[in-house]
């Protein structure tokens, strides 16, 4: 592995100790309410209008402030509620953060995306949506990349509608919030042996995409240049 791997995976294993010392923090002052799923549901449900309200501000905040995991919020959030109607909540939540992004991007310019996306990437993502348009854009939108939420702001630069571009966030961002949502209402059912395999997937996962950014870039290029048909 080269250098970059090797920091990435080192700051996969800090956080992932990270993760686990909060959890044990978590669990050893509110552990009474985890032992039981259904408690937990019961009082997230007590809240009323300030649970869909929250799941909504929440997922509307994670992606104005791109670097926060929205895949974590959707497990959560289905965990806490169950799937049916959060699903709602979190793609209304999806909309009005991609729905702000690109108006702050249209508004302030590059000089906003500056301050977060390092000049080269932000230079060589831009020069890929001028030039493989729409397509690669809805690629971005859909599959894990380097570029993760920032491609909210990336959208703002170009001409493409507002209303189209939510239509390609609907299209692109449901299957992976269904998914997400749908696994983290199954977790109520979860045993010690689930919640392990569970971790270790999600472990295996986040280091696989870690370790083959450059890779995922490459292939979502070809994919668009397929379609061109170049």
């Amino acid at each position: 592995m080269n250098a970059r791997q090797h920091r990435a995976v080192f700051l996969l294993l800090s956080g992932l100790v990270l993760v686990i010392a909060i959890l044990v923090l978590v669990l050893r002052r509110w552990g009474y309410i985890f032992s039981s799923p259904e408690a937990l549901r019961r009082l997230v449900h007590s809240w009323g209008v300030w649970a869909p309200l929250g799941t909504i501000l929440l997922q509307l905040v994670q992606i104005v402030l791109a670097p926060l995991p929205g895949n974590l919020l959707a497990f959560a959030a289905g965990y806490a509620l169950g799937f049916w109607p959060t699903i709602v909540w979190l793609m209304i939540g999806v909309l009005g953060g991609a729905t702000l992004a690109f108006l702050l991007s249209r508004a302030l310019g590059r000089r906003l995306l500056r301050i977060f996306v390092p000049g080269p990437a932000l230079e060589r993502f831009d020069r890929q949506v001028i030039e493989w348009g729409t397509f690669y854009l809805f690629l971005l939108l859909l599959v894990p990349n380097p570029i993760g939420d920032w491609v909210y702001y990336l959208a703002g630069l170009t001409r493409i509608p507002l209303p189209f571009f939510l239509l390609l966030v609907l299209l692109a961002r449901l299957p992976s919030n269904v998914i997400e949502c749908g696994i983290g209402a199954s977790a109520i059912r979860f045993g010690l042996r689930e919640w392990l395999i569970f971790g270790l997937v999600v472990v295996l996962l986040t280091a696989g995409y870690l370790l083959n950014q450059h890779r995922i870039e490459s292939l979502l290029l070809r994919l668009a240049r397929f379609r061109d048909g170049n």
